[in-house]
């Protein structure tokens, strides 16, 4: 392909001859006749020669109705321009038309077409319309029926019980959604183009959405919604104290609404006003839709892909329910209340919420429930950062709630140990247990969890389990189920599958369903595989040279080749890093350094020779062994230092790309509560990414509640799932690091090597003790000298099992420099020499007392 002095940016059209901040323009592609005199397109492109030199080009313009169809240039107009080395975006502008309004656009579809040097880059689509001007007191287009905002994640535009705001919290809002309903009035084919523009407290743009809808003729006086949201996953991204939402269409703001922020959020309806400040004129809703039937209701359940028996659960309990409440009717004084707060187990995208939802519309068609919406709360939204604090919290969830349901997922994350009191997930239980014993019958309490760690949870107050009545498990979705998923999503997603794509996506569905644990996605795998595989789908798609003559079928036809990648993207993270010499001598220079453990240094010799060996033959060296390891020996034998020095040599070797070690020990791994273990696991996992994880103790993991085991489960996953991408390493007692390494049938298989770290012998120790002093810039004169090799001779021989090897060396190293300062302290300044500083004599080491009589047999051994 020939080089080219420039790359593409954009192409625009605009009718408006006024400049804006920053060479801007108002951008449109809907227009009306009554308002157009000239539109104009604007190339832009960059300059590859920016600061280089200057050259020379030809840039067109051509113009083109697309009337019933037929192609017509209507105007091309040439410009031979002279880029400056000082330009780096270049704007070339061309306009067409005439200067009386309505006299020469007409309704219908245009478009411009930009040239450079007679090679075609860019084609803007845009539509002239013929129904009338539009201003603030008048729109012949459509009525505005309303304008209110909800907030909530991502994907909140599909909650079907949406809460709408009149004040949103600044420290809870993710994304801030504005729901604008129109009626229209015109019953011929037109093209709609809004702009949503929001502007903060210092009247500065904060977030700008261009809508573009086609509305079909025949619909006039239906309804047409727009939900435009702008945020962030992570809360905190609306923090001023007031915000404008200017709603603009044909060029004209038919809307204005002032939303302010608070601690927290208030519900209610923001007043519309138009840009003079007058308040907006509304069109009366239609009559709300009756409500749906219970047996709609219930179709609709049946509808759901798979979870046969537990439409059989739902369907009986809905049959219980009629019974108790014809009771009732019958004049029965049973003493049994209804009750409608239940338990969900399963696991992650087994439909649980979805069922939920479709509960509250169901127990509202049967009369149990006002309102039927669904209330959904985890953790954080419930428990209070101080005393005090939690009660409130669930109270104002529990009143948000009534009429409908509140549903708390990961509802277990709410117990923690039963020693530990400072909790306040304990407050919230309580709460939460009076209101389903003592509150509204108009309320139905729903939790939802893993099984396992749901049971521990109903178990943490002696009265939880007791309140629910309603037990409901969701299994797997099998194989089949989650093909059927997928081709259903593909469906709403105006995308289908060739015969070979849709026979190798049945392929890996079937692989991770085989390979499942309880993190399994379900629906959630299934969905994200469309959605990856529509996104490359499109890249595929932008890279040919005749995107613009592709028809309907192509740009919607998903190839196998297309799934392929999304599970080569899965796939394990290979680099190749060439081996930093520098870095890898100087790790060995702290490695030979160390007293001893000539085991271990030769078993690093090897390492470095098998990877050297390996780069030079251009094999995967993550391929041909395993970066964990497990340290076995006593403490104080170097267990630590050694560890951090191996995260270098990965690193120096290209094994590791950054080679940071992060240090832990239990504690690091084990969250107080049932199922935050996990979440706080692949925390300290990800930190370590690049590096290394040391666990000191590992065998603790083991011990004690489920808790370690959970730890334990996500580790072995990690390990695998990214294997190359860190380096875990554990070490302990050999004893205990032989039971741990048997506790589990996967955990000893993913340890590919173990490094032995042998108890120091007596000479191994004297010689840590004159490195240790050597540091200090001491040296120990004659006396001091025997009687120190005499006194480490003495501790050796007399060690117990809790002898601390290297850490007892380092210990008496420095008491006795402690010793040496204060007996120089003691002395006049002008009588201290230079040799008198770095010299330890015996009256030092004097309170160190040599012990005397039978040698100690105990080794050290735990």
């Amino acid at each position: 392909m020939a080089y080219k002095n420039y790359k593409f940016k954009t192409l625009r059209v605009f009718a408006s001859d006024e400049w804006l901040a920053n060479r801007t323009r108002e951008y449109r592609t809907v227009f009306d006749k009554s308002e157009t005199t000239y539109i104009s397109a604007e190339i832009a492109f960059y300059n590859k020669l920016f600061d280089e030199q200057d050259w020379e080009t030809t840039v067109t313009l051509k113009a083109f109705s697309h009337i019933d169809g037929i192609k017509k240039e209507l105007s091309s107009q040439d410009e031979k321009r002279k880029i400056r080395l000082d330009e780096n975006v270049v704007y070339i502008n061309k306009g067409w038309g005439m200067a009386t309004p309505g006299s020469f656009w007409n309704k219908g579809e245009y478009s411009w077409e930009a040239y450079i040097d007679n090679e075609l880059i860019g084609t803007k689509r845009f539509y002239v319309e013929d129904i009338g001007k539009v201003s603030q007191d008048h729109n012949p287009y459509f009525d505005i029926e309303s304008v209110r905002f909800f907030t909530g994640d991502y994907n909140a535009v599909n909650d079907e019980n949406k809460i709408y705001l009149k004040v949103i919290s600044r420290n809870e809002t993710q994304y801030l959604y504005a729901e604008f309903k129109i009626r229209n009035k015109i019953n011929i084919d037109w093209n709609c183009e809004i702009y949503f523009n929001w502007y903060n407290a210092s009247g500065l743009l904060k977030a700008r959405i261009e809508r573009f809808r086609k509305i079909e003729a025949g619909k006039e006086g239906e309804t047409f919604l727009f939900n435009e949201g702008w945020g962030n996953d992570i809360p905190g991204t609306w923090k001023d104290s007031n915000y404008r939402l200017e709603i603009v269409f044909m060029d004209t703001v038919i809307a204005v609404l002032h939303l302010p922020t608070a601690e927290e959020e208030e519900e209610g309806d923001v007043e519309i006003t138009t840009q003079s400040g007058n308040v907006a004129t509304l069109t009366s809703s239609p009559p709300a839709a009756p409500d749906e039937s219970l047996d709609a209701n219930v179709k609709k359940l049946d509808e759901l892909i798979g979870l046969e028996e537990l439409k059989k659960e739902v369907k009986n309990h809905i049959d219980y329910l009629n019974f108790l409440k014809l009771r009732q009717e019958r004049g029965f004084k049973d003493s049994e209340r209804i009750n409608l707060h239940s338990v969900f187990t399963g696991n992650p995208g087994t439909s649980k919420t979805t069922v939920v939802k479709m509960l509250g519309q169901i127990y509202k068609s049967m009369g149990l429930l006002t309102k039927g919406h669904v209330k959904e709360v985890d953790r954080s939204q419930l428990i209070g950062e101080y005393i005090g604090q939690t009660a409130p919290k669930v109270k104002k969830a529990i009143e948000e709630a009534k009429g409908g349901i509140l549903f708390i997922d990961e509802a277990y994350s709410l117990a923690r140990e039963a020693d530990d009191s400072k909790d306040f997930g304990k407050e919230a239980i309580e709460v939460l247990i009076k209101e389903m014993s003592d509150g509204s019958q108009d309320l139905a309490i729903m939790v939802a969890g893993y099984p396992h760690e749901m049971e521990v949870f109903l178990k943490s107050n002696p009265g939880l389990k007791s309140r629910f009545s309603n037990y409901f498990h969701f299994e797997d979705y099998l194989p089949d189920e989650l093909h059927a998923i997928a081709v259903k999503y593909s469906f709403q997603k105006h995308v289908h599958l060739t015969e070979e794509a849709n026979a190798f996506l049945s392929e890996q569905l079937m692989e991770g369903f085989r390979n499942r644990d309880k993190t399994f996605g379900n629906a959630r795998y299934a969905i994200s595989i469309l959605d990856e595989a529509k996104m490359n789908l499109g890249l595929r798609l932008m890279k040919r040279a005749d995107l613009r003559e592709l028809d309907g079928t192509m740009l919607s036809t998903i190839e196998k080749e297309d799934i392929e990648l999304v599970f080569k993207q899965r796939g394990k993270r290979k680099f190749n890093i060439n081996v930093n010499e520098k870095l890898l001598q100087s790790a060995l220079d702290e490695l030979n350094a160390l007293v001893g453990i000539s085991n271990i240094k030769n078993e690093v010799t090897e390492l470095i020779k098998l990877v050297r060996f390996y780069h030079d033959i251009g094999k995967d060296v993550l391929n041909k062994f395993s970066l964990h390891t497990v340290f076995l020996g006593n403490p104080g034998t170097g267990k630590t230092t050694v560890a951090r020095i191996m995260g270098k040599i990965f690193k120096a070797l290209g094994l590791l790309e950054r080679g940071q070690m992060v240090e832990l020990d239990r504690q690091g791994l084990v969250a107080g509560y049932v199922g935050q273990t996990a979440i706080k696991t692949e925390e300290r996992i990800k930190e370590a990414k690049g590096g290394v994880l040391f666990i000191d103790e590992a065998y603790a993991l083991g011990e004690g509640n489920d808790f370690g085991r959970e730890a334990i489960e996500t580790l072995l996953k990690r390990m695998e799932d990214s294997r190359g991408e860190f380096a875990v390493i554990v070490a302990g007692y050999t004893e205990p690091m032989n039971r741990f390494l048997e506790s589990n049938p996967g955990l000893r298989s993913r340890f590919d090597r173990t490094f032995t770290f042998h108890d120091y012998n007596e000479q191994e120790l004297f010689k840590i003790a004159l490195a240790l002093l050597k540091q200090e810039n001491i040296r120990m004169d004659n006396e001091a000298y025997d009687y120190m090799q005499k006194y480490i001779k003495s501790i050796f021989d007399y060690r117990d099992k809790y002898f601390g090897n290297a850490r007892e060396i380092r210990k008496l190293i420095v008491e006795a420099v402690q010793n040496q300062n204060l007996r120089l302290a003691s002395m006049a300044k002008d009588q201290r020499t230079k040799e008198m500083l770095e010299t330890m004599t015996l009256d030092d080491l004097k309170e160190f007392k040599i012990a005397e009589g039978k040698r100690s047999n105990l080794g050290f051994k735990y």
